[in-house]
């Protein structure tokens, strides 16, 4: 999350969901609290959905017209609270910086409150000089280089943008160096949709299919399973349509070439 003070007397924070998917922005100004949020009902993403270029106009234009209507009070006396802290975070992915991230910021951060993890986003690797392509062990023919490792989706998002990104070495190695670079990176699948926590209400007469997706690092052919029951494949950020034959809590799992997997609990619901 960013956060400006674009006014002295407006201090505001603006954000872009994962994916493109909505923009929000919220600040205070006098006694008020403005939040502003924009995108499309069905949650599907566009790449003009960004914090600071669509919401943060519209919340500007409402806090002038507050004003021009002389509808604002006085501003209250501030002062910071004890848990909100600046710490030092990696540009790209807004985590914690690990060791191969060098490009980082300061960012707002309320103790206790906000989600915050380390950054996997940026991996040192071995390339071979010749070929290009990721090398398994250093030799006279190797350098170490660092590249972003983003999911399937958001290369989708940003090739459809036209946003230019540096592509990381082809190949894969047994325990590769890009694992012994990053210890939280195994190369599992990791599971997109069906979100975590949500129940699928499902139509008696007219039931609308799940729609399963994954993203892989590997970029292989993924299996999909309710319980041990194969549902059909897909490639990473890829959707794979399903409807779940009757009510009740189903198991998803997502399995990669190499035995890799990831799971998601699902509730499905009837209704009228």
């Amino acid at each position: 999350m960013s956060h400006a003070v674009i006014d002295p007397k407006i201090s505001e924070g603006m954000d872009t969901s994962w994916g493109f998917r909505d923009a929000w922005t919220a600040g205070v100004f006098g006694r008020f609290a403005l939040v502003v949020w924009v995108g499309n009902f069905d949650g599907s993403s566009n790449p003009a959905l960004i914090g600071i270029e669509a919401a943060a106009p519209l919340f500007l234009r409402i806090v002038d017209a507050l004003r021009a209507e002389r509808l604002t009070l006085a501003e209250m006396a501030f002062t910071q609270p004890l848990d909100l802290q600046k710490i030092e975070v990696c540009a790209a992915s807004g985590d914690l910086p690990n060791a191969a991230c060098r490009v980082r910021r300061m960012a707002w951060f309320i103790a206790g409150k906000s989600p915050i993890r380390q950054s996997t986003l940026h991996r040192t690797v071995l390339v071979d000089t010749r070929s290009g392509k990721l090398a398994c062990t250093p030799g006279p023919h190797t350098r170490e280089e660092t590249f972003e490792y983003w999911p399937s989706d958001m290369l989708a998002l940003f090739q459809r943008a036209g946003l230019p990104l540096r592509t990381p070495p082809a190949g894969e190695c047994a325990n590769t160096s890009t694992a012994q670079a990053d210890p939280a990176f195994d190369g599992a699948p990791r599971i997109v949709l069906p979100l975590r926590g949500v129940v699928h209400m499902q139509r008696v007469q007219q039931p609308q299919p799940i729609q399963l997706r994954a993203e892989s690092a590997t970029g292989t052919v993924l299996h999909w399973f309710a319980q041990d029951t194969l549902l059909g494949q897909s490639r990473p950020g890829e959707t794979l349509s399903w409807t779940a034959p009757r009510a009740g809590r189903y198991t998803l799992r997502v399995v990669d070439a190499q035995g890799r997997s990831q799971a998601r609990e699902l509730t499905v619901e009837l209704v009228q």
